[in-house]
């Protein structure tokens, strides 16, 4: 490996770790921030619903310009999003700013995963695409492990508004000075010009895609509406179901964070051998069993913490590794958009959904969800990907 590509990689290392405890500090923070200032696990499913709605519409416009070539500027996006996202809803603590800043949120999402993928798939071969993507997990959890930790222990001497805000500093520095780094030393990509035609173009070239793509839609589809029945709401019901304090929510977010450090590069390793569909099925039973465990008695909860850890490990290795290889780094933000659509399709009425079912009981949320992370295992057996 070159040392411009060597540059490339640590600056990635570097802001993932940003990352992680920029994000971790989000769903953390801002699910209890809004119960504090009286608003309910059910009003967070229909926040979060809304704000899926809104981001689908700008989806395909991303993985385009990822494709054109401007997969660090799309990059540098995903870092200003979290951090605006931990900001707005303090300054303006109104029900449309918490709307804007889950939309931030998700939208930071969306943009880190085909622009962070089109530069990996640029400069490491395909044979270690798993490990690599784990060693990113690796420091992401490095930092999102111990961030809820002290979070929890913080909120009673700063407050959620103090602990935000400054938060949402920290992830903009990060990002700022690791997008300085890429775009002064790096020349990785020619960039095309983005003309009025690019905006219509990306919905086309998104869904220009032969039939062997359906089979991970329809996994996408079901697995998406899965988790986000209870994933987005996790906190929240934590905090007003089951009564627990700041520190033992933020215990159990560590519980997860430290389950997917210790276990990712053992899944990157079983991706590259077994190969990323079969990975995705261990994962998809794994994350079933965990679910099934979320309303155990605190401290046995953590056992459901542990698997959910190790499966969501599993899941980004071998999603990543899946979405890299079937049509090839040039048709990578694409596709990938293509999925995060369809995931975010099904996934815009699920919180508001889980919400309500767990208004009834909390079981009742997750017993649907590990049912059909079950059943999402079916299409998988129908992808064929390619080999280099």
């Amino acid at each position: 490996m070159g040392n411009e590509k060597k540059i490339t990689l640590i600056s990635l290392y570097i802001y993932t770790f940003i990352r992680g405890a920029g994000r971790a500090s989000y769903m953390f923070l801002y699910p209890l921030f809004l119960i504090s200032i009286g608003y309910s696990t059910k009003d967070l499913g229909l926040i979060a619903t809304i704000a899926s709605a809104l981001i689908i519409v700008i989806l395909p416009i991303i993985g385009h310009l990822v494709d054109l070539g401007w997969a660090i500027e799309v990059l540098f996006l995903s870092g200003l999003s979290l951090s605006l996202a931990l900001i707005i809803p303090v300054i303006y603590p109104s029900f449309y700013s918490l709307i804007i800043s889950y939309a931030l949120n998700m939208l930071s999402l969306y943009l880190w995963s085909p622009s962070r993928n089109k530069i990996i798939g640029a400069i490491i071969p395909q044979i270690l695409l798993g490990r690599v993507y784990s060693l990113f997990v690796i420091l992401f959890n490095s930092s999102r492990t111990i961030t809820p930790f002290i979070l929890g222990r913080l909120t009673e001497t700063f407050g959620y508004e103090y602990l935000m805000i400054w938060m949402g500093i920290f992830s903009f520095a990060g990002t700022f000075i690791v997008y300085l780094i890429l775009v002064l030393r790096q020349n990785m990509f020619s960039r095309a010009p983005i003309g009025k035609a690019d905006v219509i173009n990306s919905y086309k070239a998104m869904l220009a895609f032969d039939k062997s793509v359906i089979a991970i839609i329809i996994f996408a589809l079901i697995d998406s509406f899965a988790w986000r029945l209870w994933f987005p709401l996790l906190n929240a019901y934590l905090k007003e179901y089951r009564r627990f304090t700041d520190p033992i929510i933020g215990d159990y977010n560590t519980v997860i964070g430290l389950s997917m450090l210790v276990t990712s590069y053992f899944a990157g390793v079983i991706t590259d051998r077994i190969k990323p569909i079969k990975s995705l099925i261990v994962y998809e039973l794994i994350g079933a069993v965990g679910i099934l465990l979320i309303n155990l008695p605190h401290p046995y909860i953590h056992l459901s913490a542990l698997l959910i850890g190790f499966s969501i490990a599993f899941w980004v290795s071998a999603y990543n590794t899946l979405i890299t290889v079937m049509y090839g780094v040039e048709k990578i933000g694409r596709l990938r958009v293509l999925t995060d659509s369809v995931r975010n399709i099904s996934s815009i009425p699920a919180p508001q959904i889980g919400g309500y079912l767990m208004s009834i009981n909390p079981l009742i949320t997750f017993t649907i969800s590990a049912l059909l992370m079950s059943i999402a295992i079916i299409p998988l057996r129908k992808i064929r990907v390619k080999t280099s």
